[in-house]
């Protein structure tokens, strides 16, 4: 067993391998990896820190910390795919350090390094720390807020009280709130703040204890929250940008992101996001927080046990724990209550209730691998009904595994080969369940969480490294403009069909689209280095024949999605070709030319 002041050690070394390794070996992939970072492009090149632009428009969708952070990144990495997803990985780090706390102070040493690792290593925690988009500052903040709660309202003997300890804590909350508001706007305030309201009446509501009868109680306590302070230390430190914004914009900004990106997500799905208000957000823990989900239903029915009214005499260190699990409860039930109940669903948008998944989760490994945990006190025999489970636990983490190297090799032989190399990812998780199996045969219990711990490194790192290089969608983007050689001058490129972000952060240019073959012949013919970005879907409503001394100088087929070509002059081809070029050894962006 690692030592306790080993722990923030292993939760550290854990999460770094998971963020850093092969961080930029990808390319920026889905669409909002490189619309961020071709954005925050944008701002550096004309010193503007305050109006986020994409492809020479404004862009609404998110606040510009995400922006704030990229640039941050460029300055220490380059404007490569490192420098765009630095700052994410950076804060992810520090938020499974955060969650290490949280459980280590509430549940003790063990239940905090099982939740530090749990945090670092599930795969959604791979895929959001590793990109360049607004949720893991988002998930930072708020985790940052869950900590300043616990720790502005915890006692002498660990409980949660009624009140915070000292006003200092409170304006640290609101502080963190407000980044999270700059991170991805009045979600990161509303919900942490109903999650904390949604506890306190709780506590309040059990104080059997307390001579003040129960309405005055809920009303004393939520006052107790402080949440004007709260509210207005978040917005002393995001109106200052908001205004900004706002004013320099005319008000367009605002209203687009607040009405049109959060209302109307909020009320119907956008760009085909949706799913099922009960199933959708289930199956997305399941594999997000995977390997860890194999005792997701066990870790919340002991969370349901040690809060209720079967746990017991409850003494300080019982109750700690207990108030502790109930505010996870809370923090768990308020973001995948508000994202169900809302019309577009994503994956990423219940990252933020991870931390308290985690922790409650640790709490039951920890717990069984010293023999206390409680969930199964209704059993006739208890300890089976436990061994039981986590015997269970292991067959499905074996069958999982089993399931992702057929289903891998499966897709290699179907038309992917790239996909042959991960086949093998899935024996690594095979081999623990069989180790865990049988270290628990012997009574070894943390050894078997041990097993757990390590394939689940090795496993979401090689996911998050190698295969996303793998599968990268935006590969056939970078490759494509890499393989033009020398950029083209700025205002030499156009679009035709859809212009793919990814090819705009490669690109390094605003590429304004054209809807008619006119467009085309008049773009062509404007200037003799010009360029044309073609959806391969749209290559049939070119202009026949192109202008004099053009061609298709590039093409490239991405794993998914329509083929993309360039149009341009057929003396700068590099090496003309219908098959894809071979991956660069290092992608680059050469700096902006000086203005």
């Amino acid at each position: 067993m690692i030592p306790p002041r080993l722990h923030a050690v292993a939760v550290a070394v854990a999460a770094a391998l998971v963020l850093l390794t092969n961080l930029g070996g990808p390319a920026l992939w889905d669409e909002d990896e490189p619309k961020n970072a071709a954005c925050s492009l944008a701002m550096l090149e004309r010193g503007d820190w305050v109006v986020p632009t994409f492809n020479g428009r404004l862009r609404v969708e998110k606040p510009a910390l995400v922006n704030w952070l990229h640039l941050a990144g460029f300055a220490l990495a380059g404007r490569t795919e490192t420098g765009a997803r630095l700052g994410s990985a950076i804060l992810t780090t520090i938020t499974c350090l955060i969650v290490w706390q949280i459980a280590r102070r509430c549940c003790g040493a063990p239940a905090g390094l099982v939740a530090g690792l749990a945090m670092a290593t599930c795969v959604w925690t791979a895929v959001g720390g590793r990109s360049a988009t607004p949720d893991a500052p988002l998930v930072f903040f708020t985790t940052l807020s869950l900590w300043c709660f616990v720790m502005g309202h915890r006692r002498a003997g660990g409980q949660l009280g009624p009140g915070w300890t000292s006003w200092p804590w409170a304006v640290s909350c609101g502080t963190a709130l407000g980044g999270a508001v700059l991170a991805k706007g009045p979600v990161g305030l509303a919900i942490p703040l109903l999650a904390f309201t949604i506890f306190t009446l709780w506590q309040a509501w059990d104080d059997q204890a307390s001579p003040i009868p129960r309405i005055p109680r809920l009303w004393r306590a939520v006052m107790g929250l402080r949440l004007p302070l709260i509210a207005a230390t978040a917005t002393a430190v995001a109106l200052p940008w908001y205004t900004a914004v706002t004013v320099r914009t005319g008000g367009a900004w605002l209203n687009g992101f607040l009405f049109v990106h959060n209302v109307g997500r909020f009320q119907a799905p956008m760009e085909g996001h949706d799913g099922s208000a009960f199933a959708y957000y289930p199956a997305v823990l399941a594999i997000g927080f995977f390997p860890w989900s194999i005792v997701l239903a066990a870790a919340l029915v002991h969370a349901a046990v040690i809060v209720g009214p079967t746990a017991g005499p409850v003494g300080e260190p019982a109750a700690a724990r207990r108030d502790a699990i109930r505010l996870m409860i809370c923090w768990l039930a308020a973001w995948l209550g508000v994202f169900s109940a809302a019309g577009t669903k994503l994956p990423g948008y219940i990252w933020p209730a991870y931390p308290a998944l985690a922790i409650i989760t640790g709490d039951l490994l920890a717990s069984w691998g010293a023999g206390e945990a409680i969930c199964t006190r209704w059993c006739r025999l208890p300890d089976r009904a436990l061994e039981g489970v986590m015997r269970l636990a292991w067959s499905i983490l074996f069958l999982a595994g089993l399931g992702l190297g057929i289903a891998l090799t499966l897709a290699a032989t179907a038309g992917i080969p790239q996909l042959a190399i991960l086949a093998p990812i899935g024996l690594i998780p095979m081999a623990a369940a069989a180790a865990a199996w049988i270290l628990q045969s012997q009574g070894r219990r943390q050894a078997s969480l041990g097993a757990l711990a390590v394939s689940a490194c090795l496993v979401v790192t090689l996911l998050a490294a190698v295969g996303s290089d793998v599968v990268g969608g935006a590969r056939a983007a970078r490759r494509l403009v890499d393989s033009l050689g020398a950029r083209p001058a700025a205002g030499a490129w156009a679009g035709f069909g859809s212009v793919p972000p990814s090819v705009v952060f490669y690109a390094a240019d605003t590429i304004p689209q054209l809807h008619s073959t006119e467009a085309v012949s008049d773009h062509l013919g404007a200037r003799p280095d010009a360029h044309l970005l073609v959806d391969a879907r749209f290559e049939m409503n070119l202009p026949s024949p192109l202008p004099l001394g053009y061609g298709v100088i590039a093409r490239e087929q991405p794993l998914f999605g329509p083929g993309l070509l360039v149009i341009g002059p057929r003396a700068a081809a590099v090496a003309p070709s219908l098959a894809p070029s071979p991956e660069p050894p290092l992608a680059w962006l050469p700096p902006a030319p000086p203005r």
